[in-house]
């Protein structure tokens, strides 16, 4: 594994969130700009980057079966660490507007924009396709139960219908699209293909410049005194993966299959979650801090999770 890889890809993210909050300090990006580049990486960008992911895949048998194996297992874990998190936040006795954010951070990590590369590095092509797989789920389980952990505490009056309203989106129809696209074996012409790719690989970029214009407008102080922050950041960067390595041996996935998983869920809290904030009217500022903090923390975590999987493979 290339450990130098691994942290300059991290440092990366520090860059653009930097230079996101800069740009707003300075007025190069408005206030109002928040909410354009939320409505552009949700709309346009995150889309672009589901369907050139997916044509681009080449289907073969056993790549087909380890790639039901990567979706299922991905949504079967989210769903379930989605169960236990709601349990966990009870505990911490957060404030009503940050227990979704805090539910989210438990839940959902950066396995695209850092979970892509660094999973090359770790497990080769193979483990990079199984990647994009596991974070098609991602994309659906966050923009749908992802989505009722954020409002699960808001006040409402409206209907089972509102909420679905609420819940479906532009990613979520897009995902399942992908999904369609892949299993079908879909290839779009060159023209089209090439400007998805171009379009898509402005998603991670929008995330962390998103990031940046909620972290300026927090304060450093706020981050380091906020206790139940910190223990949220060690959930999700230790107590999760440890937990799912050390307990989902037994299932009956590829070890592949059940590394790259993992190790997509030993990722810092997803950029999504600010665009969450946003969308939702949630603690958008907390969002930011947590994926900052996460982020920062990930430097040290995420070379030993890999080394693990690594020697666990290697061992088999």
């Amino acid at each position: 594994m290339e450990i130098l890889l691994v942290l300059q890809k991290i440092l990366s993210m520090f860059l653009i969130i930097f230079i996101g909050a800069f740009a707003f300090k300075i007025n190069w990006l408005p206030k109002e700009s928040e909410k354009y580049l939320t409505t552009l990486m949700i709309n346009i960008a995150a889309p672009c980057l589901v369907f050139y992911s997916m044509q681009a895949q080449d289907r073969t048998e056993v790549m087909a079966g380890k790639a039901v194996q990567s979706f299922l297992f991905m949504t079967a874990v989210m769903l379930g660490c989605s169960v236990v998190a709601i349990f966990i936040v009870k505990l911490l006795k957060a404030p009503k507007l940050d227990r979704g954010i805090y539910r989210l951070m438990i839940v959902f990590t950066n396995c695209g924009f850092m979970g892509y590369p660094l999973a090359e590095a770790v497990f080769g092509d193979e483990g990079l396709f199984l990647a994009i797989i596991a974070n098609m789920a991602f994309n659906i389980v966050i923009f749908s139960a992802g989505a009722l952990l954020l409002i699960y505490d808001q006040e409402t009056t409206g209907t089972i219908r509102d909420t679905l309203k609420k819940i479906l989106s532009i990613p979520l129809v897009s995902c399942t699209m992908g999904l369609f696209i892949f299993f079908l074996g879909i290839k779009f012409p060159p023209l089209i293909a090439d400007t998805c790719e171009i379009l898509g690989n402005m998603t991670a970029p929008l995330a962390m410049l998103i990031v940046g214009i909620q972290l300026s407008q927090s304060k450093v102080s706020n981050i380091i005194k906020n206790k139940k922050l910190l223990i949220v950041t060690v959930i999700r960067l230790i107590i999760v993966p440890a937990a799912l390595f050390l307990g989902l041996q037994w299932v009956p996935v590829d070890p592949l299959v059940f590394c790259v998983v993992v190790f997509a869920m030993c990722m810092p809290a997803a950029a999504y979650i600010s665009v969450l904030a946003v969308r939702y009217d949630s603690n958008k500022i907390l969002a930011a801090e947590g994926i900052f903090l996460s982020t920062m923390f990930s430097l040290l975590t995420i070379p030993v999770f890999g080394m693990v999987l690594n020697l666990y493979l290697m061992n088999l």
